[in-house]
């Protein structure tokens, strides 16, 4: 029995580092600002969907995401109502410098591997819909708080910055989204 749960643990291992989340289940704050995020209806329809091509991929049963997730985003289609982003796994604190000695980087300005640190050890686009009615945030000009934002302004703010963002999924379907700040 033990050596059965034992074998569990280790299969669900590689699982657990596909999503990252604190002990409450709840986005982690970073360690210079914290996360914002911001409300939205649902999306306007926008004739145009800017940013460079990208070419998700498509999501099979099996790769369904659930729960907190964090991302860079690659595009967002107004018209649809979705999101494009890669996903990455998101490390603070200790977790952080574990990771980043795992992963053999050294530390830098800004907290890096000390505060926080990102890895993307792979480069698969991913497209979910943004639910009707999610909260969508973006960092203030000021960088010190969370505002609201629709999914058009949400694109373009990402875009600009290429901060990572944290989200949750639900029925398949972005619920709320964050721009998480980094210096």
């Amino acid at each position: 029995m033990v050596r059965r749960l034992a074998l569990v643990s280790f299969l669900l291992l590689p699982l657990a580092a596909c999503g990252h989340t604190t002990d409450a289940g709840k986005p982690a704050d970073t360690a210079a600002a914290g996360t914002v995020a911001a409300s939205t209806a649902p999306a306007e329809p926008s004739p145009e969907s800017t940013s460079a091509p990208v070419t998700p991929t498509a999501t099979a049963a099996s790769d369904q995401l659930t729960g907190t997730q964090y991302a860079y985003l690659k595009a967002a289609d107004t018209t649809k109502g979705t999101i494009t982003f890669d996903l990455v796994e998101w490390f603070e604190g200790k977790a952080a410098a574990n990771a980043c000695k795992a992963d053999g980087v050294e530390p830098a300005e800004n907290d890096w591997c000390t505060g926080w640190y990102i890895r993307n050890n792979n480069k698969k686009l991913r497209t979910y819909p943004v639910a009707p009615g999610a909260k969508l945030r973006v960092v203030e000009t000021t960088g010190t708080s969370l505002v609201a934002a629709d999914l058009k302004d949400f694109r373009t703010r990402l875009l600009e910055t290429g901060r990572v963002f944290v989200f949750t999924v639900a029925a398949g379907q972005i619920t709320k989204a964050d721009e998480i700040y980094t210096p």
